[in-house]
């Protein structure tokens, strides 16, 4: 009676593991394309935030420029 209880128990131990390796492959592959589109999605916003970053550089020193010059003209008087 002990061996067949052995051997119900260690197999439900395999069933569970095999179990819980096929939800897990079968969430990563269910996601996959979303896991594979994550570094494109990444590249881009990081691409859009430096090209707002440069714009706001290039304004800005467009701003101390035009501050300069209107101090300049203010000395000059």
């Amino acid at each position: 009676m002990r061996g067949i209880k052995n051997f119900f128990h260690d197999i439900n131990d395999i069933v569970l593991a095999i179990v819980i390796v096929v939800i897990a492959a079968g969430i990563i592959f269910w996601r996959m394309q979303v896991i594979l589109e994550y570094p494109q999605k990444m590249a881009t916003q990081n691409a859009i935030h430096s090209e707002q970053e440069t714009d706001e550089q290039e304004q800005s020193e467009e701003e101390n420029k035009a501050e300069e010059k209107n101090q300049t003209d203010t000395e000059k008087r």
